[in-house]
């Protein structure tokens, strides 16, 4: 049966659909997953010169309740996934706009979906959209599924544009790895899938840093708590902005938090995963029009959650000084004196030795604040830096930590490895 929508062709362009097929194929990928699937397997069809007959994705998820087609399929940029109280990291197909990606490169798409009536009987039917008539589906009769279970296969027919060499590519495995990782292994409990014509999608192979720790932390009333933390550090960026994920013991998704590393500027890529008793029993709630903060429900003032989050902010810091020492500083560094803005330095022993001190202070400047010193314009720096050679060379060499500190924010423990760098003499008496 044929049905019109209070959507145009001109409102879905002007929405911005994908421009990229990746983009476009991760669009199906999270629909499935919104429609709380654990698996979803992507096939094609091809012929021996690689021209592409077709592409599904089939989910194990939920299907499309027939009752409610008309407010799903029917409206645009109102999904009801939008309203719908559901664990965080899901509804990625907020505004319903995803369903429509396949006309960058395909002219139809049918969607073969089985849901539980309310009778608890699994029903199944069809939905039909065209590339050139996005304003109307058709929807075929209801019929008694002859399957176990519930979930819904999208394909894709009249392909152009894209062929098997593109989705056979290593760069096709790698976006879909570096979008849907953190993810999976979120949901590695849950045994959480993505393959490709069978063969399961491969991701661990972006973690450069995996450490798990254990903690215990007290209430008021001297009760424990226990905590099982997983801090991740990818190779590449990821599909999600840097959370710490919220886990009950039985390994669900109860809520997430940005952590206050996302504005660096370091490629510092991480996720951190948090798995405890304490949080079962509590919900996330979305907040309105926001598609990505939430809120505990009645937690986040528990002195036990302030604690952990005090905890888990010290854990980054370290991991984020860590990883600029060992990866940042030198490459910033290199940079630096590639750039020609550090002061002239002749090639006496007391030149070079407060050289030897500039850097050691860029170095230490670096790990406490790296954001600034990578960002910052070269001729501010030169600037700065030419400033800071001047204190040394005069009376007021003890002043260099307070003109730091006029600029930075520096902590204890960096106070005083940069009055420790200022305390080496540049001449040996």
């Amino acid at each position: 049966m044929k049905n019109n929508t209070n959507i145009t062709n001109a409102s879905i362009e002007s929405a911005g659909l994908p421009k990229d097929y990746k983009y476009a194929i991760a669009e199906y990928i999270w629909n499935g997953f919104d429609a709380k699937a654990s698996s979803v397997d992507i096939r094609y069809e091809s012929n021996a010169l690689g021209y592409l007959h077709s592409i599904s994705f089939a989910d194990d998820g939920e299907g499309i309740n027939h009752e409610t087609l008309q407010q799903s399929f029917g409206n645009f940029l109102d999904s009801m996934k939008r309203s719908s109280l559901k664990r965080s990291s899901y509804i990625r197909g907020r505004k319903g706009k995803g369903r429509f990606s396949f006309s960058l490169f395909a002219t139809r798409a049918t969607w073969t979906t089985r849901y539980r009536n309310i009778d608890q009987q699994i029903s199944e039917y069809e939905i039909i959209i065209d590339r050139h008539q996005k304003e109307s589906y058709e929807d075929s009769f209801l019929i008694d599924s002859s399957q176990a279970q519930t979930g819904t296969t999208v394909k894709l027919e009249g392909i152009f544009g894209l062929s098997e060499q593109q989705l056979m590519a290593s760069e096709f495995a790698d976006f879909l790895a570096q979008e849907f990782g953190w993810f999976l292994f979120l949901n590695r409990e849950q045994d959480f899938q993505i393959s490709i014509n069978g063969a399961p999608l491969a991701y661990k192979q972006l973690i450069r840093e995996n450490e798990i720790i254990n903690w215990t932390i007290a209430d008021e009333d001297d009760n424990t708590y226990h905590f099982r933390i997983d801090f991740i550090r990818w190779k590449e960026n990821i599909g999600d902005r840097y959370y710490y994920y919220f886990l009950n013991n039985k390994k669900m998704e109860v809520a997430k938090e940005l952590t206050s590393f996302n504005n660096n500027a370091i490629h510092f890529h991480h996720s951190v995963y948090i798995e405890s008793a304490f949080f079962n029993g509590f919900e996330q709630i979305a907040i309105a029009n926001s598609a990505e903060d939430n809120l505990f429900s009645g937690l986040q003032q528990h002195m036990v959650f302030k604690k952990l989050m005090n905890e888990l902010r010290n854990l980054l810091e370290r991991k984020q000084k860590k990883f600029v020492q060992e990866h940042v500083t030198d490459e910033m560094i290199a940079r630096i004196t590639h750039a020609n803005v550090l002061p002239k330095y002749a090639e006496n022993e007391q030149d070079q030795r407060r050289k030897h001190k500039i850097l050691s202070l860029l170095k230490a400047l670096c790990t406490a604040e790296p954001k600034v010193f990578t960002s910052m314009k070269s001729d501010y720096l030169k600037a700065y830096l030419g400033f800071i050679d001047l204190l040394l060379q005069s009376d007021q060499r003890n002043a260099v930590l307070n003109v730091i500190q006029q600029t930075l924010p520096l902590g204890e423990k960096e106070q005083e490895e940069i009055t420790q760098i200022l305390a080496f003499p540049e001449v040996e008496n």
